[in-house]
Order: C-alpha cells, then sequence, then structure tokens
C-alpha cells in the first residue's frame, strides 16, 4: 500500500491532539465580549484600536521568527523534544494574558487601560503563534507521509472544535450575567476569566502528553534523540518567499481572515445595537436571549455540518472545496448586508450558508500548509515544512491588525464607546443608533468581508495548483528520501 494512504492513528490519539483545541475554547470563552469589556469601562474606541494596531505591529515581528526560533532551539523544560517545551511556556504565558486583560486595575485611568491592554493581548497574540507552531508542528510527526492520517487529524480537530463551540454558546452570555449577579461589573469579567483561563493550560498539558512517545527531547549524552539542525535564516526567508503556491494560500488566507476579524470585532454590537433597534425591543431582550438562541443554533449546525462538510470536501478534493467555500460564504454575506437587520431569525438563516461553505475545507485545517511545505520540500530538497506551517499564523496577524482597523471605521460612523456606557447602564439603546447608522453598519460588518472572501476564492481558484494527487506524491517521496538518508 502507497504510504500516503495508511491509515494507523488510534483515535484516543486523535482525541488526544483535540484535546488543546477543546479546552483552549473554554478558556477563551470571554474572548467575544471583550469589546463590551473596553465598551463597560468606558475605553476610548480610537485608543482600543491603537492598542489594537501597536500590538499587531509588534506581534507580527515574533510572528515570523516563530518557526525559525522553534527549529533552531531546542529546551530541556516541560519533558524537552521540539515542541512540548514551547506548549509548557506559552501555557502560563496565555493564562496570565487572558486574566490582565480583563482587570481593571485603577478604573477610569486611561493611561493604565492602555497598558493592560497592551500587556494583556500581547501575551495572548504571541502565545498563539508559539502554541499553534508547535500543534501545528505535531501533526506529521503523528501521521508521518500518510495523507490520510493527516487529514484525519484535522478533521477531528474540527470537530472538536464545532462540539465545543455549542457549549460556550449556549454557556458564554449567561455565565457572564451570572458573574454579574455575584460580581459587580467589571469584576464579573475578572473573576470569569481566572476561572476559565485556567483551561489552556489543561489543554497543552494534554497535547504534550499525546506527543510525548513522538516528540524527542535531544540526549547530549549520547548520539541518540534529534538534535537541533543547523538552520540559516536566509534558507528560511528563501523557503518562504521562493515556495509560489505558498504565497497564494497565505494571500489567500489573510483576505480571508479579514472578514473574519471584522465580524469578530463587531459582531456583539450588531446583537446590542442593531437588533434592538430594528426590532422594537430592549437590548436585555437581544443579549443574552437572541444572541444565545443564535449562536446556538449555528454551532450545532456547525457541528452537524461538519459531520457531512469535510466528506464532500474530500469527494470533491481540497483545492475545489476551499475556493467553493469562500465563494459561499462571500454569497452569504452580501445576503445579510442587505437583508439581515431587518430580522434577526433571517440573519442566523443566511448566515447557515457560510456555516456550510466553510465546513466543506476547515477540516483540512493545516494540510494546505503542509501540502506547500512538501512541495517545497520536494522542490528543494530542504525541509522547512515547520517555518512554512507556522507563517500560516501570519495572515491571522495581518488579518487582526487590519480587521482591528474597523473600528476605527466604526468610531467615524457614529458609534460611541460612551454613549454605549450610559446607555447600558439605563437598559436602553444609544442616540446614535438610527437608519444611516444601521445601514453603514451592516456594510462594515458584512460589505467588507464579503468583498475579501470573493477576492480570497477566486486567488484560491486561478492561482493554486496543488491538488490532492499532487500532495501525496510529493509527502510519500520525500518521506522515501529521508529513509533513505537514514538507512
Amino acid at each position: 500500500m502507497d504510504v500516503s494512504q495508511e491509515k494507523k492513528l488510534k483515535n484516543s490519539q486523535l482525541l488526544g491532539y483535540g484535546s488543546y483545541t477543546f479546552f483552549a475554547a473554554l478558556g477563551a470563552l470571554t474572548w467575544s465580549f471583550r469589546n463590551m469589556y473596553y465598551a463597560l469601562i468606558g475605553m476610548n474606541m480610537a485608543l482600543l484600536s491603537t492598542v489594537g494596531l501597536a500590538v499587531g505591529v509588534f506581534d507580527l515581528t515574533v510572528t515570523t521568527m516563530v518557526g525559525g526560533i522553534i527549529e533552531k532551539v531546542r529546551l530541556n523544560i516541560g519533558g524537552g523534544g521540539k515542541y512540548r517545551p514551547w506548549l509548557f511556556i506559552f501555557m502560563f504565558v496565555i493564562t496570565f494574558g487572558v486574566i490582565i486583560t480583563y482587570t481593571d486595575f485603577i478604573p477610569g485611568n486611561e493611561v493604565m487601560h492602555f497598558i493592560t491592554a497592551f500587556i494583556g493581548l500581547l501575551c495572548v497574540a504571541i502565545s498563539m503563534s508559539f502554541i499553534a507552531s508547535a500543534q501545528f508542528g505535531i501533526v506529521p510527526l503523528l501521521a508521518g507521509a500518510s495523507a490520510v492520517d493527516r487529514t484525519r487529524i484535522t478533521t477531528w480537530n474540527y470537530r472538536i472544535q464545532t462540539c465545543t463551540s455549542i457549549i460556550t454558546s449556549l454557556s458564554a452570555a449567561f455565565l457572564l450575567t451570572w458573574f454579574g449577579t455575584k460580581f459587580k461589573p467589571p469584576l464579573n469579567y475578572t473573576v470569569m476569566s481566572c476561572c476559565f483561563a485556567g483551561f489552556y493550560i489543561v489543554g497543552a498539558t494534554m497535547l504534550r502528553r499525546v506527543a510525548k512517545p513522538y516528540d524527542l527531547p535531544v540526549d547530549k549524552s549520547s548520539s541518540s534523540g534529534p538534535a537541533a539542525p543547523e538552520v540559516k535564516v536566509s534558507d528560511m526567508v528563501k523557503a518562504v518567499t521562493t515556495n509560489s503556491q505558498l504565497l497564494v494560500y497565505l494571500s489567500a488566507n489573510m483576505l480571508n481572515t479579514i472578514g473574519v476579524m471584522i465580524n469578530m470585532n463587531m459582531i456583539i454590537y450588531f446583537w446590542q445595537l442593531i437588533i434592538p433597534y430594528t426590532h422594537g425591543i430592549s437590548p436585555a431582550d437581544s443579549f443574552p436571549g437572541l444572541y444565545t438562541i443564535a449562536q446556538t443554533t449555528t454551532t450545532v449546525a456547525s457541528f452537524l455540518f461538519s459531520m457531512v462538510g469535510p466528506e464532500l470536501g474530500k469527494k470533491i478534493g481540497k483545492r475545489r472545496a476551499i475556493w467553493i467555500g469562500m465563494l459561499g460564504a462571500s454569497v452569504s454575506a452580501v445576503l445579510n448586508c442587505f437583508f439581515g437587520a431587518g430580522f434577526w431569525a433571517l440573519f442566523v438563516g443566511i448566515n447557515m450558508i457560510m456555516t456550510f461553505s466553510n465546513s466543506l475545507y476547515t477540516g483540512f485545517g493545516i494540510n494546505y500548509a503542509l501540502d506547500c511545505g512538501e512541495y517545497g520540500l520536494w522542490k528543494t530538497g530542504q525541509d522547512h515544512r515547520l517555518v512554512i506551517m507556522s507563517m500560516t499564523n501570519l495572515p491571522m496577524k495581518i488579518a487582526a491588525v487590519l480587521g482591528g482597523l474597523v473600528m476605527y471605521l466604526l468610531a467615524a460612523i457614529g458609534f460611541d464607546s460612551l454613549a454605549v456606557q450610559a446607555a447600558s447602564a439605563q437598559g436602553g439603546i444609544p442616540a446614535f443608533v438610527d437608519d444611516v447608522f444601521v445601514r453603514n453598519f451592516m456594510l462594515l460588518l458584512m460589505g467588507i468581508p464579503a468583498v475579501c472572501r470573493l477576492c480570497a476564492s477566486m486567488l484560491m481558484r486561478f492561482a493554486y495548483k496543488i491538488t490532492d494527487e499532487d500532495a501525496r506524491m510529493y509527502a510519500a517521496e520525500n518521506q522515501a528520501r529521508r529513509e533513505a538518508a537514514a538507512s
């Protein structure tokens, strides 16, 4: 049997790999309420956008170096190995970052708000880069050259992610409300973040355990165990800049993720401001009530689609699945841009188009970048797969910066966080919310993402060339070369 078609991993190993995704999602349970928290403490919108921009620029620099750092540096803490030490270090850093982000040390002090937001968001951003790169690198360690097992890992991980989303969507808003009955805002955010941030530690610990038999520490007293390779920075830069297929994928991924980031930054205001205005209801009826119904409906559908979409994606192939999926998400955004604000259930229904479209390719996960890495290794003979996979964090970081700029645009169309804070205290809607604001808001929330996703779809349709057959061939030949060199 072709090595690329072997199926060797046990279900327990697949669950072990996905454990970090499960617990990290619980740890990030409060993350969707970040902008609500900043509005609650009265943080100026322009200042918040500036914090995001400063963090993003600093984080972009770090992200470009993460793959090279992991390749070149071998640590013996946290059990040693290539990836496990970084999981060990940054599971604590990300926990600290989440907690400090939601801690208002000096109420009303803008300088302290800037400092805590910058430190907290930076800790989280850098930690996510290192943890994600380690998690990506563990995939070929576990699966070897088996395209079947590589896809099984990422598909299971995707399904675990959607399953966890059901739990968080059912509980997040009500948990925040419950904590608000026990602790005076914004202390309720702080306490909630302390309770849930520890889940990052649990998830990373379980991922380190499943990787232990494969991610061996360096034994400096003998020749056994993997040694840190001599990796030149110039070679790593060349591995990325000369890999045409990687550059296409990164560009498309960045455009698609800009749409995701814009939605993430603004969606809470859709339920907090837009729906109460267009439906003539109080904000309390919309959030957490309608918000929770919508989120739960969407996440249940995501889980159901995760059982069907990836299987359909396998039939039509990774390359076709991604451009069709991005195109479907663009169509969904266009429809919601013009019709979604008028009726909340219609917004949720139209959103299902995007949810199903995403399920076609999301199950392949890091395999797109891994295929680009195998292509680069096959073409040049130099193994920079981890560096290439770590570059998939770069589009997310760039998108986070560019997506964060939408907060400036939100302020430009009339959004005022102080007015939101005052209206929230009275249980009403701010005066700046009117028909013009709603129309402009929907253009920002859905119009810009629709254009970004359409451009991403066209890039993958016409410029990305790696088929499933190509990917299997690259992986098999690279594996054969390594085995021949070792013998």
